[in-house]
């Protein structure tokens, strides 16, 4: 790209000139019957979908342009059904140590990863149960490389907090929340809460790879998050002598229970108060941060987003700020 402008920056009629991350790479047969290559192609801006409809101004080797290669591009942009793609002239593979820096490529959150781990580490020492603050702390203090993969792990591939730090980003913001409910719903155990809101997602620092683009292992694949980290939950809880077992029952039932419908792929719904409201915390930060990244998204311009599959409607992007004035 020229000067390495962002996707996020790109306008109808840009040149595209430099290196960007396949995310994902196909070669297609059109409706008359040629080859053409389509890719998307990111940085930490954003992503783009683009297509190649010459496969023979491809330089180098074909095999080489697959998902989680780099590539050298050369094409604009161009608009279709009012979402910006790139028409690609030429393409082909580019190595690491061409590339260079790969923070670039790569969205992050926009709390630094010091800061978030400490305020996870507040929250750990205010635990007043012992055998809640044992737990949390042999998962996230004790076990170095679960510590480490939850402070850099996204929180999904595709739906929200799409971001490296975005596990622990969304799981803080979580907590936050329900600080505030515990104190205004005073029947709620606030340590069980607690406990479940930091495990809730803790299983897709294995369920999702992150290494190079965002994506499923084959174990998150298999199992998903909600399996292993339920599993990893008992084996922990075994560990501690006299862990008490309607203790483990609760909060495994917090964790299984939290997408809040089985169709969602919780096995169970929730039935404890803490469980449920662990699920709509978790739900509404969520749908929060996609509606707030739609905001500030100006794909195609105007007053609403582009359809999003995330939330199945159009986000109104403009924003009261004051009497008689409106954001756009």
């Amino acid at each position: 790209m020229s000067d390495q402008q962002s996707i996020r920056q790109l306008k109808e009629g840009d040149a595209v000139l430099g290196f960007l991350l396949a995310q994902e790479a196909a070669y297609k047969i059109s409706a008359k019957g040629s080859e053409y290559l389509e890719l998307k192609l990111a940085d930490a801006s954003g992503d783009l979908k683009a297509f190649l409809w010459d496969v023979r101004a491809i330089e180098g080797d074909m095999e080489a342009i697959r998902a989680d290669a780099f590539l050298w591009v050369k094409g604009s942009v161009t608009s279709y059904n009012g979402r910006l793609q790139l028409k690609l002239d030429k393409v082909r593979f580019a190595a690491d140590a061409e590339v260079g820096d790969f923070s670039r490529f790569f969205p992050v959150s926009a709390r630094p990863v010091p800061e978030m781990l400490e305020e996870l580490d507040g929250l750990l020492a205010s635990v007043k149960d012992p055998w809640i603050g044992r737990l949390l702390s042999d998962l996230f203090v004790a076990d170095a490389e679960l510590r480490a993969a939850f402070a850099q792990a996204p929180a999904a591939k595709s739906m929200h907090h799409v971001c490296l730090g975005g596990l622990l980003e969304h799981t803080l913001s979580v907590a936050g929340m329900a600080e505030h409910a515990c104190g205004h719903y005073g029947n709620l155990n606030r340590d069980l809460v607690l406990a479940g809101v930091l495990l809730h997602d803790v299983g897709k620092t294995a369920e999702l790879s992150y290494q190079r683009s965002f994506g499923y292992t084959d174990a998150g694949n298999l199992l998903g998050h909600i399996a292993m980290e339920a599993e990893w939950i008992s084996r922990a809880a075994g560990r501690i002598p006299g862990f008490p077992e309607e203790l483990r029952l609760q909060i495994l039932h917090i964790v299984l229970s939290h997408h809040g419908r089985l169709e969602f792929g919780s096995p169970v719904l929730p039935k404890t108060p803490e469980a449920l409201l662990v699920h709509y915390l978790d739900d509404l930060d969520g749908k929060l941060e996609v509606m707030f990244r739609a905001q500030r998204d100006e794909t195609g311009g105007g007053a609403w987003s582009p359809f999003s599959r995330a939330l199945e409607r159009m986000i109104y992007r403009r924003r009261w700020s004051a009497v008689g004035d409106v954001e756009n």
